[in-house]
């Protein structure tokens, strides 16, 4: 059975620097598809942008407004420690810790690496698909 993180992940990471604006983060997740940035410096996981923490942070200014070119990645982040998944976990476990802490994606680190991102997206493929692991370009 192909029930691990690593056969599901998904590997083609976008990500933005912590000192990158808002609207770049922003400008990948429109372009992509996608609702998860990573946020990394010198190629080590600072934290996580998601489409929730951009609205969390709007909601929490007074004026209900965000400056998306002038607020920074790191200001709007999920910093770390985050919850993370391991390539060889299987994908209950993480599920089942995605549910617990109420989050919608899990960094997969792999020998202190950032090797994938594993989604609410990526769950619900393995569950429709059964066995057959996906053909998908980011593989």
């Amino acid at each position: 059975m192909n029930r691990t993180v690593g056969n599901w992940m998904t590997r083609g990471l976008r990500s933005a620097a912590p000192g990158d604006p808002l609207f770049r983060g922003l400008e990948l997740m429109a372009e992509q598809g996608i609702r998860h940035v990573l946020v990394l410096e010198d190629d080590e996981l600072r934290g996580i942008v998601s489409n929730r923490d951009v609205v969390r942070s709007t909601a929490k200014n007074p004026e209900g407004r965000l400056d998306l070119h002038g607020c920074t990645m790191e200001e709007v982040m999920t910093p770390i420690p985050l919850q993370t998944a391991r390539p060889d976990e299987t994908l209950g476990a993480a599920a089942g810790r995605m549910h617990q802490h109420r989050i919608s994606a899990l960094p997969v680190i792999e020998d202190g690496a950032v090797t994938g991102l594993l989604t609410t997206d990526d769950i619900l493929a393995a569950v429709s698909l059964g066995d057959r692991v996906p053909l998908r370009p980011d593989l």
